[in-house]
C-alpha cells in the first residue's frame, strides 16, 4: 500500500467516525437517545481491534443504559464507557461509580469514550486506578497510533459496511409479522416444524420424564439441547472473530411459533424486583450488593424466541461439531434470528413461567 493509500485509508476512517458522531449528537438533541446505545456497536469491534495486541477483549453491558460502564474485559478487568454526554458532571459520577461499585471489585482500569468534539477538563482530585478518556478526535489519534494496515483495513470495513447507524430492529421485526404469508412459505414453515419436533425430542417423552421436573426444566425433553445456531451468511465458521455470526448455544422449548433458546444457559442470571415489579439485572461484579430497599433477588432465564420463520435448514452435526446446526436469518430484533427476548422469573415453587415486562425494565 502506497503512502497515498494509507493516508485515504485513515482519511475514511476519520470521515466514517466523525459522521457518527455527528449522527449520534442531532438523534439525541432530537430525543432520540436509543441511538448511543446501538452506536456501542461499532466501537465494540473498534476496540477490541484497536487493543487486540494488549490482549484485550470486550463485551457488551447486559443491562441497558448502564452507568458506569458499556463494554468490559472481565480478564484484564477494564471497563469503558461510551456517552455523548460531555458534561463534567457526567464524567465524575462515572469515576465515582466506577470506583465505589467496580474497583472494589477488583476492576483496575476506566475509559471513557466521549463521541463528541470536546470532552470534560482534566480531574484535580488523584484517581486510584488507571484512567484515560479520549474525544473522538483523540480516538482517531489512538487508531492511528496503535494499528497498521491490516487493523485499518479491518476498522474501515466494520464502519463502511453499515452504511447507516444500527437502529433497534424491535419495530422492524413487528412490521414483519404482519406481512402476508404465502401458501408455499406457511407450508415450508410447518415442514421444519414436523421435522425438528421429530428430530430434537425424546420420543414419548412424557412418559419417560416427571412431570415436574419437565415443568421446571423443559429442556429435558431434548436428545441433546446442544446446538450451534448459525446465519445463513455467516462465512467464518468454524473460526471465530468480531464479524462472527454463529454461536453454541441451548434449546429450551417449543412455543407456538418456533424454539425458545436459553440464552444465559452456562452463566445463569439474577435480578432485582420491586413490588412494582419494576426491575433490572445484576451484573458481574454485583452479586454481593446490597439490596435497594424495596427489592428482591430473584432468578431468572433469558430465553430468545426464535420463530420458524427464520429457520432456513437443518442439519445433524458436522466434522467440527457433533450437535444439531440450525441454519438462521438474522432479520429479527438487533441484527439477530429472535423476534422478542422475554425474561422469565422464579417463583416460590422453583418455577419459571412469568415473564417480567420489558417496559418496567430500569434503565
Amino acid at each position: 500500500m502506497s503512502l497515498i493509500d494509507f493516508q485515504h485509508l485513515h482519511q475514511q476512517i476519520k470521515n466514517k467516525l466523525f459522521e457518527i458522531s455527528y449522527k449520534i449528537d442531532c438523534f439525541n438533541q432530537s430525543g432520540d437517545t436509543d441511538i448511543s446505545r446501538y452506536a456501542e456497536t461499532y466501537f465494540k469491534g473498534i476496540f477490541n481491534i484497536v487493543y487486540k495486541k494488549d490482549n484485550w477483549n470486550f463485551s457488551k453491558s447486559q443491562k441497558i443504559n448502564q452507568d458506569t460502564y458499556d463494554l468490559f474485559d472481565e480478564k484484564n478487568k477494564i471497563c469503558i464507557q461510551i456517552t455523548s454526554n460531555k458534561r463534567q458532571s457526567k464524567k465524575d459520577k462515572t469515576i465515582q461509580q466506577f470506583e465505589n461499585k467496580h474497583y472494589q471489585n477488583g476492576f483496575n482500569t476506566l475509559i471513557i469514550l466521549f463521541t463528541t468534539q470536546s470532552k470534560p477538563k482534566k480531574n484535580k482530585n488523584p484517581i486510584n486506578f488507571d484512567y484515560q478518556d479520549f474525544n473522538i478526535i483523540e480516538f482517531c489519534g489512538l487508531i492511528e497510533d496503535k494499528c497498521e494496515q491490516t487493523e485499518l483495513l479491518k476498522i474501515r470495513d466494520i464502519l463502511l459496511n453499515n452504511n447507516e447507524l444500527p437502529r433497534n430492529r424491535n419495530k422492524t421485526a413487528k412490521k414483519s409479522q404482519n406481512k402476508k404469508v404465502s401458501q408455499r412459505e406457511f407450508l415450508r414453515r410447518k415442514k421444519i416444524e414436523k421435522e425438528l419436533i421429530k428430530e430434537l425430542l425424546i420420543e414419548d417423552f412424557w412418559d419417560k420424564i416427571d412431570r415436574e421436573e419437565l415443568a421446571k426444566l423443559p429442556i429435558h425433553k431434548f436428545k441433546d439441547s446442544r446446538f450451534i445456531l448459525r446465519s445463513i451468511s455467516d462465512e467464518s465458521y468454524p473460526n471465530v472473530d468480531e464479524n462472527s455470526k454463529w454461536s453454541r448455544t441451548f434449546m429450551y422449548d417449543f412455543y407456538e411459533k418456533g424454539i425458545l433458546i436459553w440464552l444465559d444457559a452456562v452463566s445463569g442470571t439474577e435480578a432485582l424486583v420491586n413490588e412494582n415489579m419494576e426491575w433490572y439485572i445484576l451484573e458481574y461484579g454485583e452479586k454481593n450488593k446490597e439490596f435497594e430497599k424495596g427489592f428482591q433477588r430473584v432468578k431468572i432465564r433469558i430465553l430468545g424466541e426464535l420463530p420458524f420463520k427464520n429457520i432456513v435448514y437443518w442439519e445433524d452435526g458436522d466434522a467440527y461439531y457433533n450437535d444439531y446446526h440450525l441454519f438462521c436469518k438474522y432479520d429479527g430484533i438487533d441484527e439477530t434470528p429472535f423476534d422478542k427476548i422475554v425474561y422469565r422469573f422464579e417463583n416460590t415453587l422453583g418455577y419459571f413461567w412469568r415473564e417480567l415486562d420489558i417496559d418496567k425494565r430500569i434503565k
